[in-house]
């Protein structure tokens, strides 16, 4: 049996239950999941109200998983309502030399030359569901002390704007808590930055889009084309990030492409 996994919340639940419709597949709450026997494959998004639950126990079961969230590029929440969706992964960590027709005939193919003259460096943790989920909690601090070794750059934090505390329920469910920031993220000026360093955030794909190298050392959609030893800050990878961007364009969605079970065909490789 196939199941989708139920959010609870209109605005997200559409892209569960039109991913579900494309597998076939009947849309339960995710403790249906946790006690099913039958279960080969779910679909479900994000990571709180129960979903971490869900993720945890597919990868400990060996079920197949189809995990949905915010998308690379593009508008989740206008026409035609763009979504990631990764397959066994919360993101697409690998290139797999796919065509340039899905990028340049969806998305803007505008990506800058790699510019050596950047001051400052950008430090971008995991939020705390990311932390929570993925024992990045000590990823900061561990960080900074590497990166203050080996340069004398000015270091930058830059927080996720919507950045609520993860709160475990007494169902163990990860909950969103009060967030600190609710600001809408400033545009960067992408020429003083001599690199990015983070944790799994997609910033890595504005960075390379505007010429800035980029520092991974977890699951990130950039990763391919990330250093990921923070002690080489100094002496950042450039690569060219096109391959990859080709590749995470056949990793993201439309409404109607999870309707049609056309991602199926994509992530399974038919």
């Amino acid at each position: 049996m196939h199941y989708g996994v139920r959010t609870n919340r209109p605005i997200t639940e559409k892209y569960v239950e039109a991913a579900a419709k494309g597998m076939n597949a009947n849309v339960v709450a995710h403790t249906n999941i946790l006690q099913s026997e039958n279960c080969n494959k779910v679909v479900f998004m994000g990571v709180l109200r129960g979903t971490h639950l869900v993720y945890n126990w597919a990868q400990e079961n060996k079920k197949d998983f189809y995990y949905i969230d915010r998308p690379y590029w593009g508008e989740s929440r206008k026409s035609p309502y763009w979504m990631r969706c990764v397959k066994n992964q919360h993101v697409k960590t690998f290139k797999d030399h796919k065509p340039d027709d899905r990028f340049k005939a969806t998305f803007k193919d505008d990506i800058k030359p790699f510019h050596k003259n950047g001051k400052y460096i950008l430090v971008v943790p995991p939020s705390h569901a990311m932390a929570e989920m993925f024992d990045g909690k000590n990823w900061l601090d561990d960080t900074l002390n590497i990166l203050k070794k080996h340069t004398d750059r000015e270091l930058v934090i830059r927080e996720k704007p919507y950045n609520p505390p993860a709160v475990i329920d007494d169902k163990g469910q990860m909950q969103p808590g009060q967030s600190e920031n609710n600001q809408p993220s400033k545009p960067f000026e992408w020429e003083k930055v001599h690199a990015v360093v983070t944790f799994n955030s997609s910033i890595t794909i504005k960075a390379l889009t505007n010429g800035v190298p980029v520092f991974a050392n977890f699951d990130n959609p950039c990763l391919p084309v990330a250093e990921q030893d923070f002690s080489k800050i100094e002496t950042p990878l450039y690569e060219d990030p096109r391959p990859v961007f080709y590749s995470l364009a056949y990793g993201q969605f439309t409404q109607q492409e999870f309707r049609s079970g056309y991602y199926l065909e994509v992530l399974d490789g038919r």
